[in-house]
């Protein structure tokens, strides 16, 4: 019998890796990055990502060297259709406190507390990018 409630989620979710086919088929640590002459990784859709040796270079300053293998990029910016429209949730303890330095100028006593997950705001979202354009990438979610 046909159900019109999961025909939908079924188009919705087809939807959601449509838009998604930009992410990585595997995301790399900072360490390998690091080491590759010309950083990259391949997307889902069969393309490459090159990540920017300047931004892997800001980003090596900021996380401890023995963290350079936790790391794992690109940093996903998560938006989804359940949340508050112009909100952006990074999850991942490391990612949020590179993500709450870069957004605090560097300034890492202005860092808080640790935490998991946070939610950014799309004029904190400009600045990020602006910073980090070629290691963060935006992931939709329902």
């Amino acid at each position: 019998m046909f159900k019109e409630e999961d025909f939908e989620k079924k188009i919705s979710l087809k939807f959601i890796q449509t838009l998604n086919r930009h992410l990585p088929k595997k995301r790399k640590t900072l360490k390998e990055l690091l080491l590759e002459d010309r950083p990259s990784i391949e997307s889902l859709d069969g393309s490459t990502h090159f990540f920017d040796k300047k931004e892997l270079e800001k980003l090596a300053s900021i996380v401890p060297e023995w963290e350079h293998n936790r790391l794992r990029l690109p940093i996903y910016l998560e938006m989804s259709s359940g949340m508050e429209r112009g909100t952006i949730k990074i999850s991942g303890r490391l990612e949020c406190r590179v993500i709450s330095i870069i957004l605090h100028e560097g300034e890492a006593e202005k860092v808080a507390e640790e935490r998991d997950a946070m939610t950014i705001y799309y004029p904190h979202l400009m600045n990020l990018r602006r910073e980090l354009s070629s290691t963060t990438q935006f992931m939709f979610t329902v």
